[in-house]
């Protein structure tokens, strides 16, 4: 993520740990995990994935997220609620279910895809009909074509639950998830024991699979 771009929409945004990243009025730095529930104002709360998840189950007004770390904040956030642990054995099952071009890398239970893997995007994209860099058309964007690919053919007894995010754009560079759509995947995951978590943009995107945590 640009934080210029953040500067363009005036924005204040959590990325990572890092306080040198308060971008707009100098808001109060917070100790890590408080959450200000009686107190209108701009924050920075320092944290990660624990603290986002707290602020999603505490704090109803959450409204917007603004991933900044190079972290799957979708899937890391349902797994803290929920009970769930990466999954690296149901990224296998993940693999073959999409096409070889689509896939850029993986991470353990983490896939990642793009429909532009060999060039480097715009830094502030708006997301047009046609990429800028590829010149091609996004007939389909990748959200809805990684839906279609995971739900593809599957028979099984006990299949994953499977859930796609969208990341939508608030400005040329800027994507955020509505807190609104974990929360609906949060709802629904408590009756399954495994999941696949994507999160994705029209080009972009990530696919986690996770596991219910042992009982001990």
């Amino acid at each position: 993520m640009d934080c210029k771009a953040c500067r363009n929409h005036r924005l204040s945004v959590l990325s990572g740990n890092s306080a040198d990243e308060i971008l707009l009025n100098h808001p109060e730095i917070l100790p890590e995990g408080e959450i200000p529930k009686d107190k209108p104002g701009a924050y920075f709360i320092k944290g990660g994935i624990e603290t986002v998840a707290k602020i999603i189950s505490e704090y109803p007004g959450t409204d917007r997220i603004f991933p900044t770390a190079p972290v799957h904040v979708s899937a890391g956030v349902i797994a803290e609620i929920a009970g769930f642990i990466p999954d690296p054995s149901g990224a296998e099952e993940i693999i073959k279910k999409l096409p070889q071009n689509l896939v850029t890398g993986r991470n353990g239970a983490e896939i990642y895809c793009s429909l532009n893997p060999d060039k480097a995007c715009l830094k502030n994209c708006p997301e047009p009909p046609v990429c800028p860099v590829t010149k091609e058309r996004r007939e389909t964007p990748l959200w809805s074509m990684l839906d279609e690919l995971l739900r593809e053919s599957d028979q099984r007894a006990e299949r994953p639950f499977i859930r796609v995010i969208q990341s939508r754009q608030y400005g040329p560079g800027l994507g955020y998830i509505a807190a609104a759509d974990i929360k609906s995947a949060i709802n629904s995951a408590e009756s399954h024991n495994k999941l696949w978590i994507a999160t994705a943009c029209k080009c972009h995107g990530v696919v986690t699979a996770l596991k219910r945590t042992p009982t001990e």
